[in-house]
């Protein structure tokens, strides 16, 4: 009898478990489901819409842990531009998080520049400044052109943390790009100008040398530079 009762306790044991990871199995599946069309539609979001999903995010780490995933999942393998964009958007308020800011950074390679660019401009975000410079410097000598181009300047706004990293990136871009980084300098205005046109004018191609010191020569003797110069780090592009 006892035999019996512990046969049958064991085999509603056994039968309890089964339909609990068929459920479990099941709720896993309609989840994902339920994701994939949470994340399919954010591309239809506004700004705002979005930014309102960032803040359901950030108060609910266990969701966000389900959701970040197919979001970086979907950064990537999407064919939509406007679901890209999205989702960069999103990841901007999780670069903490491996999988979003290893999507970014493959998204460095993307044929569309605009969304090559946006995820560069993402990952600037990075803390601490440091980091974010690293990425930067690799986003520069290994992105499509547009990766590139943001690289550079958010290397330039990153302040001396970019500068390090760039001035240690030099000799892997090409003359061109390091011409068209002078240009870049002296048209924005920033606290960092001449800085960054003196680590240029030692540049170790003439051509270099030459722009940069050009550029310096023009900022020195313009105007501005005359009315600032007991602070001329400060002195802003002429227009």
């Amino acid at each position: 009898m006892l035999v019996s009762l512990c046969a049958c306790v064991l085999t509603v044991s056994i039968a309890g478990s089964a339909v609990f990871l068929a459920w479990r199995a099941y709720s896993h599946h309609q989840l994902k489901k339920d994701l994939e069309v949470i994340i399919s539609s954010l591309e239809n979001r506004t700004a705002a819409e979005l930014e309102d999903r960032v803040t359901l995010l950030k108060a609910r780490p266990k969701l966000a842990a389900y959701v970040l995933p197919e979001v970086a999942g979907s950064m990537v393998a999407s064919r939509s531009e406007r679901q890209q964009w999205a989702t960069i958007q999103i990841s901007r308020a999780f670069l903490d998080n491996p999988q979003i800011e290893k999507a970014l950074l493959q998204l460095r390679h993307d044929a569309r520049e605009n969304i090559a660019a946006a995820a560069v401009e993402a990952l600037s975000e990075l803390e601490p400044p440091s980091r974010a410079a690293k990425v930067m410097g690799q986003c520069l000598v290994e992105g499509q052109a547009a990766a590139a181009d943001e690289a550079c300047a958010a290397l330039y706004r990153l302040g001396s943390a970019g500068r390090a990293e760039m001035e240690r990136r030099l000799p892997e871009i090409s003359v061109g790009r390091r011409i068209w980084l002078v240009r870049y300098i002296v048209a924005v205005e920033g606290p960092h100008q001449h800085v960054w046109l003196r680590m240029l004018s030692a540049d170790q191609e003439e051509r270099v040398r030459t722009a940069a010191d050009e550029a310096l020569g023009r900022l020195v003797s313009s105007p501005k530079a005359l009315s600032d110069e007991a602070e001329p780090s400060l002195v802003a592009a002429p227009g």
